[in-house]
């Protein structure tokens, strides 16, 4: 799957399938695919209908968030960590001016028209999302604990925007199964975070950086994602005793299930395995067709 770098005088050019597998894994469309199936999920389980513009929304601004960190930009741990994506990304230009021009003509006809609490919880999460790069940049990254609040923070903004938005939008209240499900989906998506980090700890350091995967070993993190995914799995179990429909929820427990097999057997440093770990966070659409097709 993975292609070596192809120059001008190279006189092998990448299959039809090698490049639109490269498209999937590199492009941040997918991505904003995850945010769309994280919400379908939460309609499903919570019993709430999910706005088509609120879908729509996310898809735009979760991609277009990931273009810009992932292909616009030019961090210089990337050059270790994600040579393949900075050579696509070069590569491929024109496609993501064209994508990203697209994704904010999207955000800007859809965000305006999702209700004012919406808009406002959404502009709170992107501000505790962003956590991460103050980290980065100011001399409290320096601190350990610090450190590990950019997984915890990125990790937050995922779970809390795929159950609150959908939630506030459809004008229900912020009960104890929303903050039930919220902290159900926070210890599924964690665990990929964690991740990705580790898969990125040659560079960062590499690049000067201090990064919590400094003094943390690849046992220790995969050992703490087991953790997490069991609560999670637990919880997933305890719930469905008082769920009204409980099915749905023993559909959904198949993805933290499936990301504790992948938390040991993939390696976060192939792009390959990051993308499949990403896909698992998608799982909830799973539920949502579920749902659907049960009609439950």
């Amino acid at each position: 799957m993975f292609l070596s770098k192809v120059t001008r005088r190279s006189s092998h050019k990448p299959s039809t399938l090698a490049r639109w597998s490269d498209a999937l894994i590199h492009d941040p469309l997918p991505t904003g695919a995850v945010a769309v199936a994280l919400m379908l999920g939460t309609g499903a389980l919570l019993d709430v209908p999910v706005s088509g513009l609120l879908l729509g929304a996310a898809f735009c601004g979760t991609a277009l968030v990931y273009l810009a960190d992932r292909t616009l930009g030019r961090s210089p741990e990337d050059r270790t960590n994600q040579p393949a994506r900075l050579d696509w990304a070069r590569r491929h230009r024109a496609w993501i001016w064209g994508e990203g021009f697209l994704l904010t003509v999207g955000a800007a006809l859809s965000f305006p028209l999702l209700q004012i609490k919406t808009l406002g919880v959404a502009a709170l999460l992107g501000g505790v999302g962003g956590v991460h790069a103050w980290v980065g940049l100011s001399g409290a990254g320096d601190a350990p604990v610090a450190r590990l609040l950019k997984p915890l923070a990125v990790a937050g903004t995922w779970a809390a925007g795929a159950v609150l938005l959908p939630v506030l939008e459809a004008g229900d209240a912020l009960t104890v199964s929303v903050a039930g499900l919220t902290l159900y989906r926070f210890l599924f998506i964690l665990p990929n975070v964690l991740l990705s980090d580790w898969g990125d700890r040659a560079g960062d350091i590499a690049a000067g950086l201090h990064p919590w995967t400094e003094w943390a070993t690849a046992r220790g993190v995969r050992g703490t994602a087991t953790g997490l995914l069991g609560l999670a799995l637990v919880g997933a179990v305890g719930a469905s005793a008082v769920h009204p429909r409980p099915v749905l929820l023993w559909i959904d427990a198949v993805g933290p299930l499936l990301m504790l097999a992948a938390v040991w057997t993939a390696d976060p440093t192939r792009p390959a395995h990051r993308f499949g770990l990403d896909l698992l966070v998608g799982w909830p659409a799973v539920t949502a067709l579920a749902a659907w097709g049960l009609g439950v």
